[in-house]
């Protein structure tokens, strides 16, 4: 082989070398995880933008707190969301059972973004609570936190 051979198949597998290592890099940017902190405004923000969903079900004095996955626990895919409610009427499993299922396109919508930010099996406990964030009067026997998943 001549030197100007040599000296093209050099430069040929140079070139193939740094195009190769660019094409890494910039796969390996766009596909990096965002941490859970930036999990958890991006979730709470898409909770807060659909929240009139359930106001205009139970009006406007109804709020919600959202939470997210305490510092250090390992249990990263879980959130709890805490609906405030004025009232619950009347006092049965079934009131609090149809809560949960007329807010069910709300809580999808939250568990969907949760698995958009690439937290993998989502959890949404969600809590019934009244206005003041304590359970309300008379629930005491029946079940008003419901683990929803994805």
């Amino acid at each position: 082989m001549t030197k100007k051979g040599l000296l093209l198949v050099i430069i040929l597998f140079s070139l193939i070398f740094v195009l190769s290592s660019c094409s890494k890099q910039n796969g390996n940017s766009s596909s990096k995880p965002i941490g859970s902190m930036e999990q958890f405004k991006i979730v709470g923000q898409t909770a807060k933008e659909n929240f009139k969903d359930v106001e205009e079900i139970y009006g406007s004095n109804s709020s919600y707190e959202l939470g997210g996955v305490p510092f250090g626990s390992k249990q990263k895919n879980e959130y709890e969301l805490m609906l405030k409610l004025e009232q619950v009427s009347p006092m049965t499993q079934q009131s609090f059972d149809n809560i949960r299922v007329k807010i069910q396109s709300y809580t999808n919508k939250i568990l969907n973004k949760m698995s958009a930010v690439g937290i993998k099996h989502p959890i949404l406990n969600l809590k019934i609570v009244d206005k003041n964030a304590v359970p309300f009067k008379g629930s005491e026997h029946l079940t008003t936190t419901f683990s929803l998943t994805k």
